[in-house]
C-alpha cells in the first residue's frame, strides 16, 4: 500500500532526506516508507529505497563502522550469530543498483532517540573479514564499501583517476545502441570478488558514463518524456539533453538504464519543481520500461 497520506494508486513516494539533519525511525523512515523496524538493513516495500542504519554496537564484537580516510564508508553487514553470507539484507546491498534501490544510511543516536541521515550511497564493493559473533566465536564478517553518490565525480574531477584518459572522453568513435546498451549493463554487474575501494569508485564512475552514454543514443535526440526533438545542441553537434534517475529525488551518481530516461530541460525541471512532478516521472517509468523491454 502507498505511504501514508497519500492517495490510492499514486506513484511511489520518493524519500528525501536532508544530510547532517535527525529523523524518527517510526514516523519518518521505515514507519513513512515500509521495511523493517528493527534490522540494521531495511528494505523499503513501499518505495525505490532500502535504508541502512548504523551506530556502535558492532565495536564489541571487532569490527566498526564508518568513514575512511579515502572518503568511503565500512559498513558491517547484517548478522549476529554464524558467518554472515551474501543473502537477505547483505544481498540487497550488492544488487541496489540493478534494482532501481537507492541506498540511504542513517546513523544511531540512542535508544529511543532519533537517527542522524549520512547521505545516499551507492555499493562499490565488499571484503570478507574475521571477527566475534554475538556469541563470541570466530565468524566471516562481510565489510561493505558504500561510496557517497556524487563522490565518482568528485573523485574524478580531483584528477585522482590517475591510469588514463577520462572516461567521458574514451570510445570516442561512434557505436551501434545494441553495443552501447551492452556496455553499459556490462558496467552495472556486481564485480566479482572484492576489489580495492579506489577501485571500486572508478568502477561506479565508469558505470556512470555507460549509462549516460547509452540513455542518450537510446533517446535519438528526442526527449524521451514528452518527445520532443532536443531544444539544442551541444558544441560537438550532438543534441542536448539531460539524463534523469527516476528513483531518485537528486540527479547524482550513476544507475542503470532501466532507471534513466534521457530527458530535455523543461520535463526535467517540471519532474523536480512542477505539481504534476511525481505523475510524470512515473509516465517516464513506464516509456524507459517499454523501450527496455
Amino acid at each position: 500500500m502507498p505511504p501514508t497520506g497519500s492517495p490510492p494508486n499514486s506513484p511511489p513516494e520518493l524519500p528525501h532526506f536532508v544530510v547532517g539533519k535527525a529523523y524518527s525511525r517510526r514516523k519518518e523512515i521505515t514507519g513513512r516508507f515500509g521495511g523493517s523496524w528493527q534490522s540494521g538493513i531495511a528494505p523499503s516495500d513501499q518505495s525505490p529505497a532500502i535504508f541502512l542504519f548504523t551506530g556502535t554496537s558492532g565495536e564489541k564484537y571487532g569490527y566498526r563502522d564508518g568513514f575512511t580516510n579515502d572518503g568511503y564508508f565500512r559498513y558491517s553487514g547484517e548478522g549476529q550469530v554464524g558467518p554472515m553470507t551474501l543473502s537477505g539484507g547483505n544481498l540487497a546491498i550488492t544488487a541496489h543498483t540493478s534494482k532501481g534501490k537507492a541506498l540511504h544510511l542513517f546513523e544511531y543516536t540512542g535508544k529511543g532517540k532519533p537517527y542522524i541521515y549520512l547521505g545516499e550511497f551507492v555499493y562499490g564493493s565488499h571484503v570478507v573479514e574475521r571477527g566475534p559473533d554475538r556469541k563470541g566465536d570466530l565468524r566471516d564478517v562481510i565489510i561493505f564499501c558504500l561510496v557517497p553518490v556524487d563522490f565518482p565525480m568528485r573523485f574524478e574531477r580531483e584528477e585522482d583517476l590517475e591510469d588514463g584518459p577520462s572516461l567521458e572522453n574514451s570510445d570516442s568513435a561512434p557505436q551501434d545502441l545494441t553495443t552501447l546498451r551492452a556496455k553499459a549493463l556490462s558496467a552495472c554487474t556486481v564485480p566479482a570478488g572484492s576489489i580495492a575501494p579506489k577501485e571500486a569508485i572508478r568502477a561506479i564512475y565508469h558505470r556512470s558514463v555507460q549509462v549516460k552514454r547509452y540513455v542518450l543514443a537510446r533517446a535519438a535526440g528526442h526527449c524521451e518524456l514528452c518527445n520532443a526533438p532536443a531544444p539544442f545542441k551541444k558544441k560537438d553537434g550532438s543534441p542536448y539533453l539531460e539524463p534523469h534517475h527516476i528513483n531518485r529525488v537528486s540527479d547524482g551518481g550513476p544507475d542503470h538504464p532501466l532507471h534513466v530516461g534521457a530527458i530535455c530541460p523543461t520535463c526535467h525541471r517540471n519532474i523536480h519543481f512542477g505539481l504534476d512532478g511525481n505523475e510524470e516521472n512515473e509516465r517516464l517509468r513506464k516509456i524507459v520500461a517499454a523501450r527496455e523491454a
